[in-house]
């Protein structure tokens, strides 16, 4: 169902957006020097570089389409991915921010071009769900995904902005333990239909 598919890619793309990492690091940074534009830029540039990754991720699996049991393998190795993002968020103990980070959109999309989790996002996760949902559920999937990280990233422009606390508080905690939980529930839901492939 397109529905399904488009809730379950801005559910995603929320937690992505929310979870501890370099670009939440930088757009943090960003905002807490004042600069509120800057931390919009960064929110949008996983929009520049995850689709060409999502492009290429499907140009490899669609070569692979006709070997299930490797399909069926990329199916565990991305629900072993969510399920260790999970435990990983279930067990912050605190949120350390670096600074001393600068740069806006093009800073960026240099950070997520070499973080290595958008690749293994979009190989191991984005791409086979993409690919098993269809030209529409793909699609909407995919905007979905695009609109929750990003949507949810200038949001937390705003928040930093207006509570620069809340980054260091228990409840960012809370957020992150719950996204932890979302992780490994998908994570399950994938490794059930990587079974189907094997």
């Amino acid at each position: 169902m397109i529905i399904q598919d488009i809730l379950t890619g801005f559910t995603l793309g929320v937690a992505a957006g929310l979870s501890p990492g370099p670009l939440m690091a930088l757009l943090i940074a960003e905002t807490l020097k004042g600069h509120r534009k800057n931390g919009f830029l960064v929110a949008i540039s996983p929009v520049i570089t995850d689709i060409p990754i999502l492009i290429f991720s499907l140009i490899i699996l669609d070569k692979l389409k006709n070997l299930e049991h490797i399909l069926g393998l990329i199916y565990f190795a991305g629900a072993g991915l969510l399920i260790y993002l999970g435990i990983k968020n279930l067990f912050v103990r605190e949120v350390k921010i670096d600074t001393s980070l600068t740069g806006s959109l093009k800073k960026g999309v240099m950070l997520n071009i070499l973080n290595p989790y958008t690749y293994l996002f979009w190989f191991f996760i984005g791409a086979p769900y993409v690919s098993q949902a269809g030209i529409y559920g793909g699609i909407g999937f995919t905007v979905a995904f695009f609109i929750g990280i990003s949507g949810s990233m200038g949001l937390m422009v705003i928040f930093v902005e207006k509570m620069k606390k809340f980054i260091r508080s228990r409840y960012y905690l809370y957020l992150l333990r719950f996204i932890g939980l979302l992780f490994i529930f998908f994570g399950l839901v994938l490794a059930k239909d990587g079974l189907g492939r094997i």
